[in-house]
């Protein structure tokens, strides 16, 4: 049995996040993902493995690669998707991206297309990925931006005000200044870290949920909005907050469909 029947987040994982961020993104930037010669290139929160299927299509035969994942049910998903003649290069270890176990200057590129949804994880994930990474190697990473799903804000105010959680509005307007990712962001702590010849590459695209609860529940939004506003409502609320919010939709969109628009920002760099 394949690791996506056995698993829930992995099920979960390929037929949404997937589907609706990794796939669009890389195909939106196909040439992203670094051609390294003759060394490692390291991939991180390599999830069910696209990042890795597609790196490996660029790779030449002598380039080994590293793929991570804090999740092991994820990297089996992964290693299942790799090409039995590509299985002695590529080595898939269980670890967490933001304190990597490698030392300094060790690999020839380093990419990371998820896991960076907050600042504090994309300061910390940047942090690592350029520490492991050889002078004049690449780095390439990407976050959702604060321009995502611009409709969820303004519902999620209407929400707390109608439930009079006005206490939540002011601790939510602290945190999404403090947490949500912009393409200046990501320039700045770029330069933080000390890279150099630094791209960056808003990529737009448009997804369709089917009603409130396809919107709120989705493993997209689970992964991208919630780490922004949860924290900030108490888990006794949540439920009602949620619930506002899932009706408000289906109000609004009558016809069952929300349609909304996604944003990331992707970096390439170099480490000098």
């Amino acid at each position: 049995m394949s690791q996506t029947a056995e698993n829930p987040m992995v099920g979960a994982h390929r037929q949404v996040v997937e589907r609706l961020w990794t796939v669009p993104l890389l195909d939106a930037c196909a040439d992203a993902l670094p051609e390294v010669e003759g060394s490692t290139a390291l991939s991180v929160e390599s999830r069910c493995g696209e990042v890795v299927a597609r790196w490996l299509k660029r790779l030449p035969e002598d380039t080994r690669l590293m793929a991570l994942d804090s999740s092991s049910a994820m990297l089996d998903a992964a290693r299942e998707r790799v090409a039995e003649s590509d299985q002695r290069r590529v080595f898939f270890v269980q670890q967490r991206g933001n304190a990597l176990a490698y030392a300094d200057g060790v690999f020839g590129a380093t990419v990371c297309l998820h896991g960076l949804v907050t600042r504090r994880q994309l300061d910390e994930g940047l942090a690592e990925l350029a520490r492991v990474c050889a002078s004049g190697g690449s780095v390439v990473a990407a976050a959702p931006t604060s321009a995502s799903f611009p409709q969820f804000y303004d519902l999620l105010d209407e929400a707390l005000r109608a439930l009079g959680l006005h206490d939540v509005l002011e601790r939510l307007g602290e945190l999404r200044e403090r947490t949500l990712i912009t393409a200046s962001d990501l320039a700045q702590l770029s330069r933080k870290r000390g890279l150099h010849e630094v791209e960056l590459e808003q990529v737009r695209w448009e997804l369709s949920f089917s009603g409130g609860r396809d919107f709120l529940y989705s493993p997209l939004i689970q992964e991208t909005f919630f780490p922004h506003w949860s924290g900030a409502i108490r888990a006794s609320e949540r439920d009602a907050v949620l619930r506002y919010v899932a009706r408000a939709i289906d109000t609004y969109w009558r016809d069952g469909t929300v349609n909304t628009q996604v944003e990331a920002v992707l970096l390439r760099a170099r480490r000098v």
